[in-house]
């Protein structure tokens, strides 16, 4: 015996396999996230400026971002049975399936905002929106930067990006707090239309509920990365 120990090409050939795999669930859940982030941008810009056809284009769009999501669930499911992935790759491919579900529901978000917009373009009263403008506008940024900053960790495998999303949270909270005060502040003073003040209040929850995904999502990256639970990754940050 000469004591050479081949390789088996097989083997090598289906890590290959699986790798590639591995690659392209994880790049379309990485478009679906770009996706959700420029619906969560638009749907902004269309309430905070009156734009019905910016609001139009998000509606419209939702069907897209549904079916990216049953796109990667399938390809994640369907990994899984051909694979049979174990440590580093379950976690991962767990990971994504759980990514993708997070960013369905921030598409969600984004089209209720969408369709307040829309309300608004067609006479519902905009004062609301305009009292609670300063808050809107940077629970946006923020919720969009959270989940670009937690998309980009998945794509990078970024710790530190995905670790920075739960700071950004607590920041995210704090503002939809205020909003809160103010728009509540209205309606002690008498603001007579009620309808558009409880839309500016979900469309403020709307915003923190994205950085709650957002949140989400970056936990998942740590999860496929460290092994750990979701939450326990972030709570020392």
């Amino acid at each position: 015996m000469s004591g050479i120990v081949h390789s088996d090409p097989v083997e090598g050939h289906t890590a290959k396999a699986l790798d590639t795999a591995l690659t392209e669930v994880r790049l379309h859940a990485v478009s679906l996230g770009g996706l959700v982030i420029d619906q969560v941008s638009m749907a902004m810009r269309s309430l905070l400026e009156g734009d019905r056809a910016l609001a139009d284009v998000v509606i419209e769009r939702e069907d897209r971002v549904n079916q990216l999501e049953r796109s990667v669930d399938h390809e994640a499911f369907a990994f899984m049975a051909r694979y049979q992935p174990m440590a580093g790759d379950l976690r991962l491919i767990k990971a994504i399936w759980r990514i993708a579900v997070e960013l369905e529901r921030a598409g969600d978000e984004a089209k209720k905002i969408a369709r307040f917009a829309v309300r608004v373009s067609g006479g519902e009263p905009f004062g609301p929106v305009v009292a609670a403008s300063r808050y809107l506008r940077h629970m946006a940024s923020l919720s969009a930067l959270m989940l670009r900053n937690a998309v980009r960790a998945l794509d990078e495998t970024n710790t530190v990006l995905a670790q920075d999303v739960a700071v950004r949270d607590r920041e995210l909270d704090e503002e939809f707090q205020s909003g809160l005060r103010q728009v509540l502040t209205l309606v002690m003073e008498g603001e007579p239309y009620l309808r558009a003040t409880m839309d500016t209040v979900l469309a403020l929850k709307g915003l923190e509920r994205i950085g709650d995904h957002a949140k989400n999502i970056a936990e998942q990256v740590l999860f496929s990365v460290n092994g750990e639970l979701a939450g326990k990754a972030v709570a020392s940050v």
